[in-house]
């Protein structure tokens, strides 16, 4: 295991060093970052305290000098110091809608609907490898807008568009591999919408590791039978496994429906099994691109299924000659959902769609500051369900745990383990032990409590000193 003892530092050394032009902007962002980070939940009023300290807070997000790069800079660092001594991390990519109600905001964009305004975030987020999937924080963020009236355009004339939203896939792909120190080796992780083929040649072209799920069935070289659905059906099932599968409600939206239908849950059986195809280039991506391409492909379905059975086709420039190479494959891919409740953080645990600003700036500036707190929520539940045994301070800094065994209802143990100390902090949220994991308010309740008990505890020690 590497050493990721730095994990449990302050929130504010995630802002600290902002470079944002002048130093009293740089002060006035970990102020607010410390602010909002004692309770995720509360409105900036209620958060900040004083008029003057909401007019700063309001007059900074709307600065136009600040920006969102300026202000996740130093956490970016600290992601990639957090990862040095890693051999290998995971980079999970996913995008995200935030929906703002009430009056028409500056600068949003249309979402789903002509009467839904937002803007839209991808999110290139860094996990440890293996099985805790211990999240290390944010490699990349990209936000934007759709314009107000969509341009109609054949597939051959997107995929030659400079500003096309697809090019975010690999563009933040880059950017996380330039921002990773130099030995540590990243496996990118994306879900259906980055199965794009000129995806597929930009990170084989620039040796990137990927796992990325099929959301086509590809035309193949003729040698290999025409489509890939050909010759995954001939396939035979190298091993087999048993996995608990989560119960799923039907979405609103009738596509994402098709996509994912309701299930109840269940133990499936799975089985899995690989290959490797030559893709050929699709008619409407650009003629510069080759004729073909490589991959190996990893097949998972489910055995016996009566509901909405589980299948994944999963392509991968990673191993697949063992039932070991494949079934790395798909734990890998099995991390995407640490995404899911990322943004889960920012919008349930950080309330980021309640915010009241008035425009797309102050907005996404405003997302800049809860993306660190958000990860920081994550930490915390990550390591109460996958490193329960790790120590403390991987969690929470030395006078956090100091507060958490002075206040706690429970005492902590001399040496807390990491789940000693979060369920300590969502005790302090209203969380109830036997009731289960703690959810993402009550989680965010408790850190906020434990950040305002941490602020007393410092400003009494230099009198404790004195007296």
């Amino acid at each position: 295991m590497g050493d990721t003892s730095s994990i449990g530092d302050s929130v504010a050394s995630e802002f600290a060093g902002a470079e944002l032009g002048d130093a009293r902007r740089t002060r006035r962002l970990v102020e607010v970052a410390t602010a909002v980070a004692r309770n995720p939940g509360l409105s900036f009023p209620k958060a900040v305290g004083s008029d003057a300290a909401l007019e700063g807070t309001y007059r900074f997000l709307g600065n136009p000098e600040v920006t969102t790069e300026g202000i996740l800079e130093p956490h970016f660092r600290a992601t990639a110091e957090r990862a040095a001594s890693l051999d290998e991390v995971t980079v999970v990519h996913d995008t995200t809608a935030f929906t703002f109600g009430g009056n028409t905001r500056e600068g949003l964009g249309l979402l789903n609907s002509k009467k839904t305004q937002g803007f839209f975030a991808h999110v290139s987020l860094l996990l440890k490898a293996g099985e805790d999937r211990l999240p290390l924080g944010l490699a990349a963020m990209k936000t934007w807008i759709r314009p107000q009236k969509k341009v109609r355009a054949r597939p051959d004339e997107r995929t030659k568009d400079p500003a096309r939203e697809s090019k975010r896939w690999f563009e933040q792909v880059d950017v996380a591999e330039s921002r990773l120190p130099s030995g540590v080796r990243a496996v990118h992780v994306m879900d259906r919408e980055g199965d794009a083929y000129e995806l597929f040649v930009h990170m084989t072209n620039c040796r990137s590791a990927f796992v990325v799920r099929s959301a086509h069935d590809r035309l193949l070289e003729p040698s290999q039978r025409e489509f890939l659905s050909d010759v995954l059906a001939g396939l035979e099932a190298q091993c087999e496994r048993e996995v608990p599968i989560a119960s799923r409600v039907a979405s609103v939206f009738a596509r994402a429906r098709r996509i994912h239908p309701k299930r109840e849950g269940r133990i499936a059986k799975l089985s899995f099994a690989a290959t490797r195809v030559t893709i050929r280039r699709p008619r409407y991506a650009p003629r510069e691109l080759p004729d073909r391409i490589g991959v190996n492909v990893v097949h998972v379905r489910e055995v016996d299924a009566v509901d909405a059975p589980v299948e994944w086709i999963l392509f991968t420039s990673e191993c697949v000659d063992t039932a070991a190479d494949i079934l790395r494959i798909v734990d890998i891919y099995r991390s995407r959902w640490t995404i899911e409740e990322y943004f889960k953080a920012l919008k349930t645990g950080c309330s980021f769609e309640e915010r009241q600003l008035e425009s797309l700036h102050s907005l996404t500036n405003a997302l800049a500051i809860f993306a660190p707190i958000a990860w920081r929520l994550l930490l915390l539940r990550t390591l109460s369900r996958k490193a329960p045994d790790q120590p403390a301070s991987l969690a929470l800094t030395d006078t956090q745990i100091d507060v958490l065994r002075a206040v706690s209802k429970r005492p902590l143990p001399e040496n807390p383990s990491a789940r000693d100390v979060l369920l300590a902090v969502a005790a302090l949220g209203g969380h109830i032990k036997n009731n289960g994991d703690p959810g993402w308010q009550v989680l965010a309740r408790g850190y906020h409590d434990l950040l305002l008990l941490e602020l007393g505890w410092l400003a009494r020690a230099p009198r404790s000193d004195q007296s």
